[in-house]
Formats: structure tokens, C-alpha cells, sequence
């Protein structure tokens, strides 16, 4: 299960980030080609930066795979127009409020040029890179708006993440929220920076193994809150079950065991019963894993 934030949905789909489950792209690399041309600027970036996602896609996925994972765009250049057409409707205008850093997006393209096959997320037209490789594209702006601003994607922010709401007649707004630190107050643990929890109200560490612990976001990311209260390990394949969360990655909870996820051609009734992510709907099988050929 993929915990980290892919960049393209982080800075500029933020909106479609908390629902997004991304399929993972590629398990063998391609040899990245250089991005190189000038330095890029707050004029253009946005455009090389959706063009070097799908450069790096079309390089390291086949049409095959491509297609599984529901991205019809039939070349590298027409799926950068429709990435950047979500952009733009997604993001504002595609104006970002802040002060461009040349340095930190040049950086970013070149990350994502040499980004690991098996680091792509693809979900139909939105692409992205788990922010662990790019980490330079979360800072190609230094984002103006103040806690509580209204933003477009977390580029606009001082600090952190624009989040969006939708209320009940279906009216969406945004605004920049950071998230709480160790020790600031919390109502919830998704208001609480990476590998905290809220405890009480305040952000605190998550648990370590034999913690004592209500749920499984009360542990470190690789354990599980088990059926005695206390954090562990998650099962391996064979293990006991009662959920998806209580197996390890790369199995599910297979009636009341964890089981290794699909291989290509294993029978699959949706994405999460699949190792790629991805169960192809006319055939209910699952896909393989793009091989960046």
C-alpha cells in the first residue's frame, strides 16, 4: 500500500489527492533521457513539468499497460495537453501565488526525468512521482498564502497543503491549512505532520511495537493496531486477518488470511485485488506491472 504523497497530485491536484488511489507504474527502469534546454521559467514550467511526467510515463509504460491503467492519450505531447488542461481547471487559472525558485524547479525536472519506473502513479489522465524521489518539485514555488487563504494547490501555500472541501448542496472551497506539528493542538490525526497522531487533542509520535493503541493510525505506518490494543507487526502471507490493514504490503486479507495481491492474468473483481494496481475490466484479470522497457 502506497503511503507517500505523489507530486504531481500534491502540488497541483491537491483536490483529487484525498480520494486518489494511484496505481504503481513501472518495475524496471528505463534509462532516463536528459531533460537539459534552458532554465526554466514561472512562464513555462508548468508546461515541462506535465511534459516530463508524460515523457517518463510513455517511456517506462507500453501502450498495453498504459491502457489498464485507463490513460488513452495516444502520445507523450497529448497527454501533457490533457494534463495540463486539469491543471489549469483544477489549479486557478494555473496561476500560482508565490515566488518562482528556478533553481529548485530545474531541479524537479530532472527529477522526475530520473524518477524509478516503479515510483510512477497513474489514475487515468492524472499522473505523479512519489514526492520521495522529487523532492524539489514541492518547493518550484515559495507559496504566499497565509494560513486559512484561499488557494488553487499547495504551490500557493507558506506552508504546506491547500485542502478542499465540498459541502452538502456540492459548493467546493479551499483553503491553505498546515499540518499541526508535535505538540500543536489536532482534532483529528490527519491534521498532524507525517509519523505523528493526535493523542488527546495534541500531535504526538506515533507508537512503536507493544504501544497501546485504539487504531491503526496510532502506530508507525508499518505496523497495525492488533486485536489486543497493542501496535504490531502486520501479518505476512498466511497470516490471520480480520481487514486488508492487518496484512503486510504486497498481500490482502483473502477471507481471514493475508494473501499474496494478483499477478498479472490472476482473476481480479477490482484495483486493490491486483500487485500493479490495476484490474482490467473486460477481462477481470489483473494487468502487469509496466516493465519501462
Amino acid at each position: 500500500m502506497r503511503t507517500h504523497r505523489p507530486v504531481l497530485l500534491v502540488t497541483l491536484l491537491s483536490a483529487v489527492a484525498v480520494v486518489m488511489s494511484a496505481a504503481p507504474g513501472c518495475k524496471d527502469d528505463k534509462t532516463p533521457a536528459s531533460s537539459g534546454g534552458p532554465e526554466p521559467t514561472e512562464s513555462d514550467f508548468i508546461s515541462r513539468y506535465v511534459k516530463a511526467l508524460c515523457d517518463r510515463t510513455f517511456a517506462c509504460c507500453d501502450a498495453a499497460d498504459r491502457a489498464a491503467r485507463g490513460l488513452d492519450a495516444s502520445s507523450a505531447d497529448a497527454c501533457a495537453s490533457d494534463l495540463k488542461a486539469i491543471f489549469i481547471a483544477i489549479g486557478g487559472g494555473g496561476e500560482v501565488k508565490g515566488t518562482f525558485v528556478p533553481e529548485m524547479a530545474e531541479a524537479c525536472l530532472a527529477e522526475v526525468d530520473a524518477a524509478p519506473c516503479a515510483e510512477l502513479e497513474i489514475l487515468g489522465a492524472l499522473l505523479g512521482v512519489d514526492e520521495t524521489f522529487t523532492p524539489s518539485c514541492l518547493d518550484a514555488w515559495d507559496g504566499s498564502v497565509p494560513e486559512g487563504g484561499t488557494c488553487g494547490t499547495d504551490w500557493d501555500c507558506a506552508r504546506d497543503r491547500c485542502v478542499r472541501n465540498v459541502d452538502a448542496s456540492g459548493q467546493t472551497t479551499s483553503a491553505c491549512k498546515a499540518r499541526a506539528a508535535a505538540g500543536e493542538p489536532c482534532s483529528a490525526t490527519f491534521d498532524c505532520d507525517k509519523a505523528l497522531r493526535c493523542d488527546a487533542g495534541t500531535c504526538a509520535p506515533r507508537l512503536a511495537v507493544g504501544g497501546a493503541c485504539k487504531g491503526n493510525l496510532e502506530c508507525l505506518e508499518e505496523l497495525r493496531c492488533a486485536q489486543d490494543s497493542t501496535c504490531q507487526a502486520r501479518e505476512q502471507a498466511g497470516g490471520p486477518c480480520a481487514a486488508d490493514e492487518d496484512c503486510a504490503a504486497g498481500t490482502t486479507c483473502d477471507g481471514a488470511t493475508c494473501a499474496p495481491l494478483g499477478t498479472a492474468g490472476a482473476p481480479c473483481s477490482s484495483d486493490s485485488d491486483c500487485a500493479s494496481s490495476a484490474c482490467v475490466d473486460a477481462t477481470s484479470t489483473c494487468a502487469d506491472i509496466c516493465k519501462g522497457s
